[in-house]
């Protein structure tokens, strides 16, 4: 699903991918074209060895479940991590904290872009979580040089690719990371557990020529397993 925004209003298309049916639109997707449409690639960085290793990599969206939601309109996305690969990671170079990257692509459908992209992760963006360890799940404002570049897919850590993260200096930019900052002592007790999750909100927008903006919204939630 993606949102046609017409003179400053958003209203919901019912074309699932590709822009289909000639509605200008936009969508946040984990490539340029094809699979998958209305999602994104997510990973959980452990800053303290520069690695995926706390989500044993990156889900690209072939692991996700995807849906609709309202109040606001909004495509919504689903995944599974294991709690015992985050134990493992952490096992192997333990830290205080893991940030949750977010990469992919803003697909501008039917319309020609005037090349106004921007990727919007803002303070409110935890919508809920539950963690029985202790976990907190918190935001904090990073550098956001790479929130108005329209393809963020890049997610490779040993390359300095963090998706839409160029790095994670604090910073007033007003664009902002989710962080699971883990409990207090060390172990398995401190990170999070089967059973635990958390749902967090990101948009995206573009621009046409005439200056009307296009507007998608996509929350994704993470299960721990």
């Amino acid at each position: 699903m993606m949102y046609n925004a017409v003179v400053g209003t958003c209203a919901q298309q019912g074309a699932a991918a590709g822009g289909g049916g000639g509605v200008a639109s936009v969508s946040v997707a984990t490539t340029a074209t094809g699979n998958y449409d209305n999602a994104v690639k997510i990973a959980i960085y452990n800053a303290s060895n520069n690695s995926f290793n706390f989500s044993n990599g990156v889900e690209d969206g072939s692991g996700s479940t995807f849906g609709t939601a309202s109040s606001p309109t909004r495509t919504t996305q689903t995944l599974s991590f294991a709690a015992s690969d985050y134990l493992a990671g952490w096992n192997a170079s333990g830290t205080g904290a893991g940030l949750i990257i977010i990469g992919g692509y803003i697909r501008n459908n039917n319309f020609t872009s005037a090349n106004k992209y921007s990727w919007n992760i803002g303070s409110g963006a935890v919508i809920s979580s539950s963690f029985s360890s202790g976990v907190t799940a918190i935001v904090y404002q990073v550098t956001g040089t790479r929130a108005i570049f329209q393809d963020n897919t890049g997610m490779v850590a040993a390359s300095s690719a963090y998706g839409v993260y160029t790095n994670f200096n604090s910073s007033s930019s007003g664009f902002y990371a989710v962080v699971l900052q883990h409990a207090s002592g060390r172990g398995a007790s401190t990170l999070p557990q089967t059973g635990d999750n958390i749902t967090f909100r990101l948009s995206v927008e573009d621009q046409d020529g005439g200056g009307t903006t296009y507007t998608a919204i996509h929350d994704v939630t993470i299960n721990f397993t």
